[in-house]
């Protein structure tokens, strides 16, 4: 490979990688102590925290180490749409990037719910009132759906079952994607994979040796256990964007809000395949991805410093 895939914003789906890995390990362990249970869920996250040895420690590893993928993720993303590395014959990595994102998305939301503390249960409760406003295709986030389980037990069902199944098989088309494309760069392939494998995993235990440090030093809050009918926190700081649509729109702004985002990334192929008069990307391009990040970054800081809003019923 290319000496430049040794640099960093190269190594940034591979640090993303060695993230989901720390995820799975973390995760398996907490779940041998946690009890999906909706009346025991709770408890059981307060028992690992205060009584299984280390138990706080690898709770917070696990909560900062979901917030460092989602970073290094979002990195991942520009710095590919930055390289243009979505034109053909790369479409299909992009999507398969795209829907990756997509899925740790969606393991931010079902962790959130699974601690049964009070910005968890309004999780879950948005998730049913979005399920409702989807119609039959929102079943699934029903509590009627499969009556003789808990909606938290389903929930925690896809965390630890479903969508893993399904990161694995994107994980594994992604990287047989890379390896048979190549990584989009025009110099000549002088490196090794063996040299690039050393610096990533150098530079990756720098990275989540700094994130067991911050885990150590600052352990995530355990809110109260959830009151029902009571809509009182904010969001996990990665769906604050979604937040600041619904402070907008309502409730539909949920629904809104990922259509339009997904959408825009999953059009960026199609509507970027040819090159200006001066063989570079048209100027409009440029503009729209720096127009939609700026937009993007301004709704989290938004969401972040808005007053806190009821949007349940809305």
């Amino acid at each position: 490979m290319a000496p430049t895939a040794n640099r960093v914003p190269y190594m940034l789906g591979g640090l993303t990688f060695f993230g989901i890995l720390l995820l799975i390990v973390t995760g398996v362990l907490l779940d041998q102590f946690y009890n999906p249970a909706p009346l025991g869920a709770h408890d059981s996250v307060v028992y690992i925290v205060t009584r299984v040895p280390l138990g706080w420690w690898l709770r917070a590893l696990h909560y900062w180490g979901a917030s460092i993928v989602l970073v290094t993720v979002f990195l991942h993303l520009c710095w590919v749409f930055a390289r243009r590395s979505y034109r053909p014959p790369r479409e299909v990595q992009w999507w398969s990037g795209v829907l990756l994102l997509l899925l740790l998305f969606a393991f931010a939301f079902t962790g959130t719910v699974l601690r049964g503390d009070q910005e968890g249960g309004e999780a879950l409760a948005h998730a049913v009132a979005g399920g409702t406003l989807l119609g039959p295709l929102g079943a699934p986030a029903s509590p009627d759906f499969a009556p003789s389980t808990s909606l938290l037990a389903r929930v925690h069902n896809a965390h630890v079952g479903l969508l893993p199944l399904l990161l694995v098989a994107l994980v594994a088309l992604h990287f047989w994607l890379v390896r048979w494309l190549g990584i989009h760069t025009a110099e000549a392939r002088t490196s090794t994979f063996a040299q690039h494998l050393r610096r990533l995993g150098g530079t990756a235990l720098l990275l989540y040796g700094a994130l067991a440090i911050l885990a150590a030093v600052a352990p995530p809050h355990l809110g109260y256990p959830a009151v029902e009918g009571v809509e009182v926190t904010k969001p996990f700081w990665p769906f604050l964007w979604i937040y600041t649509f619904e402070n907008s729109l309502g409730m539909v702004g949920m629904i809104v809000a990922p259509l339009v985002v997904f959408g825009a990334l999953a059009v960026v192929p199609l509507v970027d395949r040819r090159d200006d008069a001066a063989g570079g990307r048209p100027r409009w391009v440029v503009a729209a991805g720096v127009a939609f990040l700026l937009l993007f970054l301004g709704t989290l800081l938004y969401g972040a410093i808005a007053p806190q809003m009821a949007h349940l019923g809305m």
